[in-house]
């Protein structure tokens, strides 16, 4: 796990997130581990049509990307995503995901799946107060299951279109559509969200160029 922004502020930030989770979320039976499938990018206040339904949805159009950072093809039915806050999981992910690769969770996709599983509707539920992603491998209230990744994110990276992403060991604030102009960390990059296409920048290297040896260095 990295800390996600450069400044002693955002490294408070980070850890004040962090420790509000374990103290409001049951983790504690949850082994912690650092795992393939991580949050690559993420968008918690659309302003636009992101699912492609025909209709601006705050809840529908909210997106979640992941991506495979290990040497192997994952099967995503195995993984869960939750916030901070609540027990239940708001998304199964569902079908496989090539080493490198990425895919893209709609907040109707998760609408959908807690339909399905009689569960109530939030969608994914990405609180534009700022937020925790957790991502689980196994169902997060089931024995045995293993916390992989945490992606945390502050208030103004969820204002109308802008989204959080990796690049490399950062959490960049991609604010190319609805420009930041204040100095909380992370400041706007100028970089437009790219859902689906991998995190590329001018002037900023993406997670997606990533080496396998960099990778490895990370899990060590």
């Amino acid at each position: 796990m990295t800390v996600p922004w450069g400044t002693e502020a955002g490294r408070e930030f980070f850890i004040y997130v962090l420790v509000m989770t374990i103290l409001l979320s049951p983790l504690w039976g949850a082994e912690i581990t650092i795992g393939a499938v991580q949050v690559s990018e993420l968008c918690g206040d659309p302003a636009s049509d992101w699912d492609g339904d025909g209709e601006v949805s705050s809840r529908g159009d909210e997106w979640l990307e992941i991506i495979n950072t290990g040497p192997d093809t994952v099967d995503l039915s195995a993984y869960y995503m939750r916030d901070a806050l609540g027990d239940e999981p708001h998304l199964q992910f569902s079908g496989v995901l090539a080493a490198g690769e990425t895919a893209v969770f709609w907040g109707s996709d998760a609408a959908a799946w807690q339909s399905a599983q009689g569960l109530s509707v939030s969608g994914l539920s990405l609180n534009n107060a700022g937020d925790l992603i957790q991502i689980f491998l196994g169902h997060p209230e089931a024995a045995g299951a293993s916390l992989v990744d945490l992606a945390p994110y502050p208030d103004h990276a969820a204002d109308d279109d802008r989204s959080m992403a990796r690049f490399d060991d950062e959490w960049v604030l991609c604010d190319g559509l609805n420009t930041y102009g204040g100095a909380l960390e992370p400041v706007g990059s100028g970089c437009p969200p790219t859902p689906g296409e991998g995190n590329v920048c001018a002037g900023l290297v993406g997670a997606a160029s990533r080496s396998w040896s960099d990778i490895k260095i990370l899990w060590r």
